[in-house]
């Protein structure tokens, strides 16, 4: 008798002591085929020791806190055959890039660092650090399989393009909202398929850094909210020859700049955005020349046809002056739409298939 009670407190607390150290997550929720999990808190290595995550291959974190996103954790998310993992709003410090995972999604998470193995191949396609506090990205240049990479609204003051220089798949790579001073390149830069480039909302002050790019296929570019005055309009002309959309709104352009611009845009057929500016018409696109109010009276002699004259040309200018205006609405609009579909819709290709909860 004293046996079987003896057996059958140790039963309990095997029980008990493995419902303490073994926790199995289970998704709180599904959000377009992805699998969330809210208010995770992963305080260090030895947590994980404990912990046990559901079998997707889609995994979100919601909230909750994982100080270090460490070599443990992305092998306990292997272990679970996770490919796509997203964090939104949960609080990771440092990062240690996983190399088995095709996608990740990293929004609002106080990252200060990423831990990347030089020597390691990393699977990486889509990689989206934003609203973060990275500064340092240069080790980022053994990810060459990357399709997008997105490092919008952190603290980085200087990039060199040449981490990218090995990037030869990339389409999109976004830099916006950024504290970008400088753009150092030594090597020349070739990226085959990259189509889209976002550098707004930085403190660019001259686009010297264009000299050594070579972008056979890029279709937008951005250079909105920076601090330009000067670019040299040919290397747009010769280097980007399927551009399509131009935004260097908000910027500080000389009319030599502005004048040249127009022109470009105007010959390609470009989508742009630039501030209006008040420069002398440069000669080579002066108005035709038409006759003063005299000429017309001298050469038909009727003061009503000439009032009627004056009349209809006024009304042709205004329905002109109507008609510009509502292009330039429709080329914003198209532009605006483009890059936002662009920028929450890229994951395409062999991703097509894939829903997205960003």
């Amino acid at each position: 008798m004293n046996c079987l009670v003896l057996f059958g407190v140790l039963l309990i607390s095997h029980q008990f002591s493995v419902g303490l150290l073994l926790k199995r997550y289970s998704c709180d929720n599904y959000v377009l085929s992805w699998c969330q999990l809210h208010n995770v808190t992963i305080q260090s290595d030895r947590d994980l020791q404990m912990v046990e995550f559901p079998k997707v291959l889609q995994i979100g974190f919601l909230n909750g806190s994982i100080p270090h996103f460490s070599h443990l954790m992305n092998l306990g998310l292997f272990k679970a055959g996770v490919l796509r993992v997203f964090a939104r709003g949960t609080k990771i410090s440092r990062l240690t890039l996983p190399n088995t995972i095709e996608q990740l999604y990293f929004r609002d998470n106080d990252i200060i660092s990423v831990d990347i193995e030089p020597k390691t191949k990393y699977s990486m396609k889509y990689l989206r650090i934003h609203i973060n506090k990275l500064r340092d990205i240069s080790n980022l240049r053994s990810l060459v399989n990357l399709v997008e990479l997105n490092l919008c609204d952190n603290l980085i003051e200087h990039v060199s393009f040449d981490t990218f220089a090995g990037m030869t798949y990339l389409k999109q790579l976004l830099l916006c909202g950024n504290r970008i001073k400088t753009i150092s390149t030594a090597l020349n830069i070739n990226l085959p398929n990259l189509y889209h480039l976002d550098l707004s909302g930085n403190f660019l002050f001259n686009g010297t850094f264009l000299a050594r790019w070579y972008f056979p296929r890029l279709g937008n570019f951005s250079l909105r909210d920076n601090l330009l005055t000067r670019l040299d309009v040919r290397m747009f002309s010769d280097r980007f020859t399927l551009l399509k959309i131009l935004d260097v709104e908000h910027n500080p352009l000389d009319c030599d700049t502005y004048q040249q611009l127009l022109k470009l845009v105007h010959q390609r057929k470009i989508i742009y955005n630039v501030d209006k500016r008040v420069c002398a018409i440069p000669p080579t696109i002066l108005p035709r020349f038409i006759p003063t109010g005299n000429e017309l009276d001298a050469a038909q002699g009727g003061g009503d046809l000439h009032q009627q004259i004056k009349q209809l040309k006024e009304r042709i200018y205004q329905q002109v002056k109507i008609i510009n205006s509502q292009r330039i609405e429709i080329q914003q609009l198209q532009a605006n739409l483009s890059s936002l579909m662009e920028q929450f819709d890229l994951v395409a290709d062999t991703a097509a298939h894939v829903n997205d909860p960003f």
